[in-house]
C-alpha cells in the first residue's frame, strides 16, 4: 500500500472530523455494554459462586478483565477524539491583528 507524502486537504480533513462523533458513541456504547456485563457477572454468577472463595475469584475474574481493558479502550478512544478536536482548532482560521501587522513610519 503506497503512503501519501503530502497532506491531506481541507477537504479529507474536514470529511475525517465530521466522523468523530459517530466513533466516539461506539466508544462508549462499548463501554457501556463492557459494564454492564460486568455488573450481571457480579449480580448473578458471583452470588452462585460464594460457596467457595477461589470459584469467586475464578467467575468474577474475566469480567474484570474486560472492565479493565474496555476502560484502556475507552481512554484510547477519548484520546483519539481530542485529537481530532485539535484538528477542527487548527482548521479554523486564526485572528488577525491588523495593527501589529503593518509597521508604522516616523517620517
Amino acid at each position: 500500500m503506497a503512503r501519501e507524502t503530502g497532506a491531506p486537504s481541507r477537504e479529507e480533513i474536514e470529511e475525517r472530523i465530521q466522523q468523530v462523533g459517530k466513533y466516539s458513541r461506539a466508544v462508549r456504547t462499548g463501554l457501556v455494554i463492557i459494564l454492564i456485563a460486568f455488573l450481571l457477572a457480579i449480580g448473578v454468577v458471583l452470588p452462585a459462586n460464594l460457596e467457595s472463595p477461589s470459584q469467586a475469584i475464578e467467575s468474577i475474574l474475566m469480567p474484570l478483565t474486560f472492565v479493565g481493558l474496555g476502560t484502556i479502550l475507552y481512554g484510547i478512544g477519548m484520546h483519539l477524539h481530542l485529537m481530532h478536536l485539535n484538528l477542527v482548532r487548527q482548521l479554523q482560521p486564526e485572528p488577525t491583528d491588523d495593527q501589529g501587522s503593518v509597521p508604522e513610519s516616523d517620517d
